[in-house]
């Protein structure tokens, strides 16, 4: 049985935080395309390319030669123009896959601002990424398909006298890619996320011994990944700040401001955080040795949240991963453990560097929180012994 809180702390105004979207397991029987593994990256294409139009070459020169404004436009493709093709070079768990992606961007010129020429830039991605493939899965169960094509081109650039002015390119292109293979399931379902594609390219191929199924094995270690025990919101809004700063234990007062997201629908891949400190230089506060007489304020900007512990008798959760702290003139690399109280309501954020000593300690600071435990396959297990 879930335990549902109330909202508890305040802030005037008070503003009201994100609600949590509940994610209840269901039984359910399904003819489906089973994920065995499921990736999301992108890929980052720059080149400069000359104008194939001779005409157009020609009035390009002579408007840069004249001082004439000359001026780019780089207009994307629909994703769904975008071609993949997938190849499976070893199955395994994880298996090698190359796929190839081609994508076509329209590039434009204007002379001062008019449309001198427009011709089209073919682009082509070869990626080689580690994905669940286990004997019986084929190149026809790789889905792969583009969500995103970026375009940018930053003016002209005076190439050698053979091509003509160069024009820069550059694509991003953000790509989804599923193993799929169809089944028949009776099964307790939740929504699911993707994982990061961060498992490496071994230079030396590892072949696995698999045993062959009806249907073929998935990749428990690496897909699906396992559920959070708890989810929670958190909102704060210039609230009142003690801060600790360095290993010296500097007092900073001021104000902090975060909003977090840990743990929706009860999956660690659906959260993310945002955090600012003002330090108050004017702050009323009994002075002490270790004042500091420096501006401290910054933003924090996690770049990964890799674990979730949650402590469901104290209605409290952690989350740990790293990021970057931002000040005005500086930005450095932090480590940060997240603490989400839900009662009293709160929240504490502690950074530290690679050497784990601790360079930052907000304490505990008031917040508007909605903390909720997740029904997870074991509590269902045991529910029924």
């Amino acid at each position: 049985m879930k335990k549902r809180s109330s909202i508890r702390g305040s802030q005037t105004p008070t503003p009201t935080p994100t609600p949590i979207d509940p994610n209840n397991l269901a039984p359910e029987c399904i003819r489906v395309d089973k994920v065995y593994d499921w990736v999301f990256f992108a890929n980052d294409y720059q080149n400069k390319n000359f104008i194939p139009d001779e005409a157009c070459r020609e009035a390009v020169s002579n408007a840069l030669a004249n001082g004439d404004r000359v001026t780019t436009e780089c207009n994307s493709t629909n994703p769904e123009d975008v071609i993949c093709n997938a190849t499976i070079l070893e199955n395994g768990n994880p298996g090698r896959v190359q796929i190839i992606w081609t994508v076509t961007v329209n590039v434009s010129v204007f002379i001062n601002g008019n449309l001198a020429c427009t011709f089209p830039v073919r682009t082509q991605f070869d990626d080689t990424i580690m994905l669940c493939v286990p004997e019986g899965i084929t190149n026809d169960n790789i889905n792969c398909r583009a969500t995103q094509v970026i375009c940018r081109t930053d003016g002209v650039l005076m190439g050698p006298d053979m091509f003509g002015p160069m024009i820069p390119v550059r694509v991003v292109l953000c790509k989804d890619v599923q193993v799929e293979f169809p089944v028949k399931l009776e099964v307790l379902a939740k929504f699911c996320f993707p994982r990061a594609n961060n498992i490496p390219v071994p230079n030396d191929v590892i072949k696995c011994d698999l045993n062959l199924l009806e249907f073929p094995r998935q990749c428990p270690d690496i897909f699906p990944v396992d559920n959070c025990e708890c989810q929670a919101t958190v909102l704060a809004r210039n609230e009142e700040t003690l801060a600790t700063f360095g290993e010296n234990g500097t007092l900073v007062p001021g104000t902090s401001t975060l909003d977090g997201e840990i743990c929706q629908e009860c999956s660690l891949g659906d959260s993310q955080f945002t955090f600012s400190f003002t330090s108050d230089e004017d702050g009323d506060t009994t002075p002490t040795p270790t004042a500091s007489p420096f501006d401290l304020s910054f933003t924090y900007d996690p770049s990964t949240i890799d674990r979730v512990v949650c402590d469901t008798d104290d209605e409290s959760l952690a989350a740990f991963g790293e990021g970057t702290q931002t000040f005005d003139t500086s930005t450095q690399f932090a480590n940060y453990e997240l603490r989400i109280f839900n009662d009293p309501a709160g929240f504490q954020l502690i950074l530290r560097n690679t050497a784990g000593e601790v360079i930052f300690d907000s304490g505990v600071v008031d917040a508007l929180v909605r903390y909720e435990e997740c029904e997870t396959f074991a509590d269902l297990l045991n529910n029924n012994d």
